[in-house]
Parts: structure tokens; C-alpha cells; sequence
């Protein structure tokens, strides 16, 4: 990456809200805020893949921090379990403020050292691969058969047990399930697990999760729900009928992890090279787990992406995406019916703006017509990425829906962020806009807006 498209990406793009959006909490942005005066600091400089600064801690010594610009990843010395830590929020609050008077300099070696180690991690870890011979390739390869054959195998044992208790509950009836206790629901998932199908856990979870106090909302849950579980185990009874691609699919499903670096290192992967828009980005916290998920989508190829990042409560995520930034990146796609989740490969620069628009859907028919050809293909997709024109937002019988032109709507997610309604609204006022969003169980999850060579998130 050229000094200029890093000063420009810096300068430009980091936005305050830019940062906040990156702020593991509201009150983690409000203590970087405190700190990002000028006077704070000890030194801080730049360099064409970093900054980094030093500011006087609680400790004897002053605090150290670095941020890699070119994959947006963070590193302070202080004891926080935060990340990015209130250091780094008010570094780059500083820089987003004065950037012209951060001195161009030699990386110290602190942060040398951080940035190279950051670099070989993937080549090196490939390259552990590559010099294994023929003979322990082959016996990794029978060791990693054995273990998928065992898996297999305990879950079907879980399968068999879940299908049982799902024939149970419809012999009970539907009306049954709010009687249910809770720990009867986790009871089973806990067993899924122990089967090592969590994904069929997750399944099992949703139905202890629905909202019982509201029929209209949780019958069709319950039976959707149900459904979709049956069919997933109806399939993986046939699994040794199935095409590698439908195996790869239901084993995802199941909860079998994928691996980032066996991916990149296949010859023949799906890979796509683009400009990504990150249109998107979610955190959940799932136990002791932090996923985060970013949605991307090619302005020229016009495929959609799926970034996961995960994280404990300990160990921050090891990249970072910001949502409304434009990344020239080759991206490479995970094996499945539909390919959506990817992993970066390479990374090129970081764009200030759109070169190009990607496509729109311009009627609410088409999206749900698109969405049945997903159907399909894969009946257990959700979570689709819809670019849509000419929509606005609108209060219909209490619920918040999105209405096309045709005045046609569809209901926002029950739990949107009230503060992003006002914020769109704000945008927009009240004009019919291009936006990005998500369909989820029928109902749309609004992500952002464009505004000709420009995307705002809400």
C-alpha cells in the first residue's frame, strides 16, 4: 500500500463515529476520548503501515501503543481485556483530529517487531505444511480421517437421540412447549454437544428461546423451528448419498468448524478478487465466545461475503473490518452449495468512497423472489444480503417496516436499535433511499444507506 492511499485512508475514513463504531463499549469510547489530547502523550508518529504513541499510565512506566492501518489491528501494552483498549481509541481519536502533526519516522522496534510477527503468522504457518513429507502428509491425512469418521459417528448418535425427542414433542403437541421447563431444553443441547453437533444444539436453544407470552409469534416459530430440524436430520441420515459439496454443507450446519488456513491453502479455492464494500457488521456473544460477523459485498463481481471474526472476553479479534470502508481484496470462499463465508487472502488498500455501485434490487418482489431461489437451493438459509433502491421507512400498525415503491413493506427486526431508526430518518429526511440490509426470518435487519459515491452506516 502507497504512503498517500494510507494517509487518505487515515485522514479521511477514520472517522469519530468511525471509531466509536470500533469501541468495544460506549464507555471505552468516552475514556479514549478523554485521553486523546495532545498534551497526554509522551510521542506518538507514523509510519506507511502504522501509528503508534506512548502516554503516562497508572504504572511506572508509560503505556505503549500501535495500530497496524493496513489490516486495522491493535496492540497496547496496559493490562485492559478490552480491545481496542482506551489507549488505542484515543490514538487514533488523535490522529483522526491531528494528523498533520504526527512526524513521519522509523518504526521502533516494538512496533517492528509486532507488525512483522503480525505478517509471517499465515506464511508461516502454511509453510509448517509444506515441509512435511510424503509420509507424514499421509499420516496426518489418515490421523484427520479416523477423527471425522469417530465424529461421524457420535453424531449420529445425537441425531438419533434428537429425532426421538422431536417425535415426542409433536405426539405431545405444540400447546406443550410453554409448560416445558428450560432445562429441559438445555438438557438436550447439552447432549447435542456432547455429540459434538452443536449446531444441532443451537436448533434445540431456539425453542426454548421463543417469546411464549405471544401465540401469534411463537406457533409459527415452534413449527418453523421444528421443521427445518427434522429436514436437517432426514439429511444427514442420508449423508453417504450426498454430493461432497451437500456433505461439506450439512456438516456446517452440524457445527463442524472450517479451517481458515487449510482453505487458503488449497490450489483450486473459490477465490474472488474485488473492491468489498463491508456494508455490515454484527457481535454476538455466544457463552464464552465473541463472533463477530461483517458482511461484505463485490462492487464489480456483485457476490456477497461473509467475514467471521471470533474472540474470547480475553483475547481481541486478531483483524479488524470497519463497516463503510471499501477493502481491494482477494477473497476466498469456504466450499458449500451456496458460497458465501470467506476468508481474506490478500489485501491490497483500504478505498475512500465507491469506484463503482454494486446491484440493486428495486422492488420487494424481486428480493423475496431471489430469496426463494436461495430456498431452493439451501432450505436452512438466512441471513441473506439485499441491496435495495428507492425504499424508505415507515410506521405501520406500530412496527417499524421498510416500503418500497411499489408500497409494498416488510417488518424491521423487533430489536433494531432505536437510535439507528432516528439516525436514518435523520439521513434521510424522510426521502426514499438506496440501503443495504439483511433478511432475516422473513422480517429486515437495516445495515446502511448510499449516497451516490457514498455509504453510511445507520
Amino acid at each position: 500500500m502507497c504512503n498517500k492511499q494510507l494517509t487518505i485512508f487515515l485522514t479521511l475514513v477514520f472517522s469519530e463515529e468511525d471509531i466509536k463504531n470500533l469501541a468495544p463499549t460506549p464507555g471505552a469510547f468516552i475514556a479514549g476520548k478523554k485521553l486523546s489530547d495532545k498534551g497526554n502523550w509522551l510521542l506518538f508518529a507514523k509510519s506507511e503501515r502504522a501509528i503508534w504513541g506512548q502516554i503516562k499510565g497508572s504504572g511506572k512506566n508509560p503505556y505503549s501503543t500501535q495500530l497496524d492501518i493496513v489490516s486495522v489491528a491493535y496492540k497496547c501494552s496496559c493490562p485492559s481485556r478490552q480491545f481496542p483498549c482506551k489507549h488505542s481509541i484515543a490514538l487514533m481519536l488523535l490522529y483522526a483530529d491531528t494528523a498533520k502533526d504526527f512526524p513521519s519516522e522509523d518504526e521502533p522496534e516494538w512496533v517492528k517487531s509486532w507488525l512483522s510477527r503480525r505478517e509471517s503468522k499465515v506464511s508461516k504457518e502454511l509453510a509448517v505444511e509444506k515441509d512435511k513429507t510424503p509420509e507424514e502428509l499421509e499420516k496426518s491425512e489418515q490421523a484427520k480421517q479416523k477423527n471425522q469418521e469417530q465424529r461421524l459417528k457420535d453424531v449420529s448418535i445425537g441425531v438419533e437421540e434428537l429425532e426421538l425427542w422431536l417425535k415426542d414433542l409433536v405426539r405431545m403437541g405444540f400447546l406443550e412447549l410453554p409448560n416445558k421447563p428450560k432445562s429441559e431444553f438445555l438438557k438436550v443441547a447439552s447432549r447435542m454437544v456432547d455429540s459434538k453437533a452443536p449446531g444441532l444444539a443451537s436448533w434445540v436453544k431456539s425453542l426454548a428461546a421463543l417469546n411464549f407470552e405471544n401465540p401469534n409469534e411463537w406457533h409459527a416459530g415452534a413449527v418453523k423451528i421444528t421443521a427445518k430440524l427434522y429436514l436437517l436430520i432426514k439429511t444427514y441420515k442420508n449423508y453417504d448419498k450426498l454430493d461432497p459439496l451437500w456433505k461439506i454443507t450439512i456438516k456446517n450446519l452440524l457445527g463442524w468448524n472450517q479451517s481458515s488456513k487449510e482453505l487458503l491453502a488449497l490450489p483450486d479455492a473459490d477465490t474472488q478478487k474485488d473492491e468489498w464494500l463491508i456494508i455490515g457488521q454484527e457481535t454476538e456473544e455466544i457463552e464464552e465466545i465473541v463472533v463477530q460477523r461483517n458482511w461484505l459485498v463485490g462492487c464489480k463481481s456483485h457476490r456477497n461475503a461473509l467475514i467471521l471474526n471470533f474472540a474470547s472476553k480475553f483475547q481481541g479479534f486478531e483483524n479488524n473490518f470497519l463497516p463503510g470502508t471499501t477493502l481491494e481484496a482477494e477473497l476466498a470462499f469456504f466450499p458449500s452449495v451456496i458460497p458465501h463465508r470467506a476468508v481474506v487472502k490478500m489485501q491490497r488498500k483500504l478505498i475512500n468512497g465507491l469506484n463503482e455501485l454494486p446491484e440493486f434490487f428495486t422492488e420487494w418482489k424481486q428480493v423475496f423472489d431471489f430469496k426463494a431461489q436461495q430456498m431452493l437451493k439451501n432450505p436452512w438459509i438466512n441471513d441473506l444480503v439485499i441491496l435495495i433502491k428507492n425504499v424508505k421507512l415507515r410506521m405501520q400498525e406500530n412496527t417499524w417496516c421498510v416500503c418500497d415503491k411499489n408500497e409494498q413493506y416488510v417488518q424491521v427486526i423487533d430489536n433494531f436499535d432505536l437510535e439507528k431508526i432516528l439516525k436514518w430518518q435523520i439521513i434521510s429526511g424522510n426521502r426514499r433511499d438506496d440501503i443495504a440490509l439483511i433478511i432475516r426470518d422473513n422480517m429486515v435487519f437495516p445495515l446502511g444507506i448510499f449516497n451516490e459515491s457514498k455509504y453510511q452506516l445507520f
